[in-house]
């Protein structure tokens, strides 16, 4: 069986970890990559609107950009990762994301609200 992947949620995960570990100082390089990877793959390409879809901006998804697919779980962890490095030094991470780029992704976090309360997948 083939699939798309899942590289933007494995990373996810995989530098949740690490910073939860006490090995932040020996992953240094790992966690820089991470969020490299991380900030590339916000905002998935392709045009939504005429594949009736809901808005894509500031939405990470399962895999990678060209996934093209928003998700609010994989949104929602991506961003907790970048809020997580955002208290890292810049010169151990690279440069931080973009503020804006955060907000984009609360917006599309909120506009994906149910009447009920919840949130769907």
């Amino acid at each position: 069986m083939q699939s798309f992947g899942s590289q933007l949620w494995d990373t996810v995960f995989a530098v949740q970890a690490l910073l939860a570990s006490d090995l932040c100082d020996e992953t240094y390089e790992v966690l820089r990559r991470g969020h490299k990877y991380i900030k590339i793959s916000q905002n998935p390409s392709g045009d939504f609107k005429s594949m009736c879809r809901h808005t894509s901006k500031g939405a990470w998804t399962f895999s990678d950009r060209d996934h093209g697919w928003q998700v609010s779980d994989c949104t929602a962890e991506a961003l907790k990762c970048c809020m997580l490095l955002s208290t890292m030094p810049a010169d151990v991470i690279g440069q931080k994301i973009d503020p804006e780029h955060l907000f984009d992704s609360v917006n599309l976090l909120l506009s994906l609200h149910s009447e009920n309360g919840g949130f769907t997948a």
